[in-house]
C-alpha cells in the first residue's frame, strides 16, 4: 500500500484545523456575547415591551367596582338593576392596566342587549343582543361607556338583574 504525500496530509490538517477554530470561535463568541450581557445587567427587551407581553399573555385582571359609575340604573355589591325598556349606562373609568375585563353576566334567566363604547384609543366596539350568559368584555386603559338594555326580565318582571364583575 502506498503512503499519502506529505502536502495531503498537510492539507487535511489545515482543513481540520480551520473547522475547528469556527466551530470554537462561535461557541467563544455566544459564550462571550451572553456573559457581557450579565455583566452589563441588561436584558435583551425593554421593560414596557416586558410589560407589553405579560398583559398580552397573562389574563387581564378585573375592573373594580369603584371604577363604575352609573346613569339610569342601580348598582350594589356588583349587581346592577336594569327596568325593563331604559337604557342603563355604566361608565368605566380610565385605569392604569392597559387592558382589564369586564364580566357581565344576567341572573335569573334575565336577557340584556349590551353595548361597549371604548373612550380613545385604537379600540373597537362590542355589540351583543340578548345576551342570556356570562361573558367577558375587554376594556381599554382609557376606560369605556357599557349600555344595558333590559329585553326579558327576570320571571317576566320589568327588571333584569345583571352581575358585573
Amino acid at each position: 500500500m502506498s503512503q499519502p504525500k506529505p502536502s495531503t496530509i498537510l492539507l487535511i490538517l489545515a482543513v481540520f484545523t480551520c473547522v475547528m477554530l469556527y466551530v470554537l470561535g462561535v461557541g467563544l463568541g455566544a459564550q462571550d456575547r451572553s456573559s457581557q450581557g450579565a455583566n452589563r445587567g441588561s436584558t435583551p427587551m425593554s421593560k414596557e415591551e416586558r410589560q407589553r407581553l405579560r398583559e398580552r399573555f397573562i389574563k387581564p385582571r378585573p375592573v373594580a367596582e369603584e371604577d363604575l359609575k352609573t346613569t339610569g340604573c342601580v348598582l350594589a355589591e356588583g349587581t346592577v338593576r336594569v327596568a325593563r325598556g331604559l337604557p342603563c349606562r355604566v361608565d368605566i373609568a380610565k385605569a392604569g392596566a392597559r387592558v382589564r375585563t369586564v364580566n357581565v353576566e344576567p341572573l335569573s334567566g334575565s336577557q340584556v342587549d349590551v353595548r361597549l363604547e371604548p373612550k380613545g384609543g385604537p379600540a373597537v366596539p362590542a355589540s351583543i343582543d340578548g345576551l342570556g350568559e356570562r361573558r367577558g368584555l375587554d376594556v381599554p386603559e382609557e376606560g369605556a361607556t357599557l349600555s344595558l338594555t333590559c329585553t326579558r326580565g327576570v320571571a317576566n318582571t320589568s327588571e333584569c338583574a345583571v352581575k358585573l364583575r
